[in-house]
């Protein structure tokens, strides 16, 4: 097939121009789903560098093979999906270690591409099971298909009797959520939490949120760009509500916040955040932030 000029992108974070040799995908996605463009536009522009601190060949791969200006919805790539998605890996190597066989379920996965950073990780009696809306996972497996370690799900997360059943009962299991819970009412997180306290006694999931004054600007209509409108985002916590808003949910719960790694922050931003870390009053409306929660044991 010969070079089509239209299908010459220039990878965030190089200053090279790559040439897809086929067609590129156009996902068609909108709404929440087409975040999943956002997460990759940023994972790659810190994945693309050579030789850099996050490497991810399989999200490169796809981000080379969709049609889509990324930049155009989403301004220049930074590094902040990827530093979450860094902290996601460690969370499932620590839980690997200690659960060889463990079962890994992650919520609204999109084109997360953790399961071949991690596959060295992996034990082969180890369980994947990804779910997400059915227009999310129609988009993965353009790219990503399931195998019988990795399971997909097309289903909403809130839809319990289409995940819940493929969870072995007999063995630890592991969640992970990323970019999910604030696209949720309140009240159907609080429901969610709950069924999985009573299902799942003593499970771990971990899972990032945002600040209520994010929340509030999203529901306003916030504008990432001229071209982006994101999806409104109804659930949002400042971080030092978050502890005693999910103890209200699910009593008895554990709850932990993973630390931000300031040193992988780019730009000018790499210098401000330390700072605002370092400050208890700017630190709690910091916008984003990672909890890790234990539900109680029966």
């Amino acid at each position: 097939m010969q070079h089509d000029p239209k299908h010459t992108k220039k990878v965030p974070g190089t200053l090279e121009t790559m040439d897809v040799a086929t067609e590129c995908v156009n996902l068609g996605l909108n709404s929440v789903p087409e975040t999943m463009l956002w997460t990759l536009h940023n994972r790659c522009s810190v994945a693309s560098k050579p030789n850099g601190w996050f490497q991810d060949p399989k999200a490169v791969e796809i981000y080379k093979s969709i049609d889509y200006d990324y930049e155009k919805s989403f301004r220049k790539g930074d590094s902040s999906h990827a530093i979450r998605s860094s902290l996601f890996d460690e969370a499932v190597k620590d839980f690997w270690k200690e659960s060889p066989n463990g079962t890994v379920v992650n919520f609204a996965e999109g084109l997360e591409t953790q399961r071949y950073r991690l596959q060295d990780d992996m034990d082969e009696n180890a369980l994947w099971i990804s779910i997400d809306l059915p227009d999310g996972m129609k988009a993965r497996e353009k790219f990503i298909q399931p195998d019988e370690k990795h399971l997909h799900v097309g289903a909403s997360v809130l839809d319990i009797d289409a995940w819940m059943p493929l969870v072995p009962k007999e063995k630890p299991v592991y969640f992970t959520a990323q970019g999910l819970f604030m696209y949720l009412e309140e009240e159907a997180n609080k429901k969610l939490f709950q069924q999985m306290a009573d299902k799942y006694p003593g499970a771990t999931m971990q899972f990032d949120c945002i600040a209520t004054w994010l929340s509030n600007q999203t529901m306003k209509g916030f504008k990432l760009t001229k071209d982006y409108t994101t999806p409104k985002m109804p659930f949002g916590v400042n971080r030092n509500n978050a502890k005693s808003l999910l103890e209200t949910w699910v009593p008895g719960i554990e709850v932990e916040e993973i630390a931000w790694p300031t040193e992988n922050v780019e730009g000018l931003l790499g210098w401000i955040m330390p700072i605002f870390m370092a400050t208890p009053i700017l630190k709690n409306y910091q916008p984003g932030f990672v909890l890790r929660v234990k539900f109680p044991s029966k």
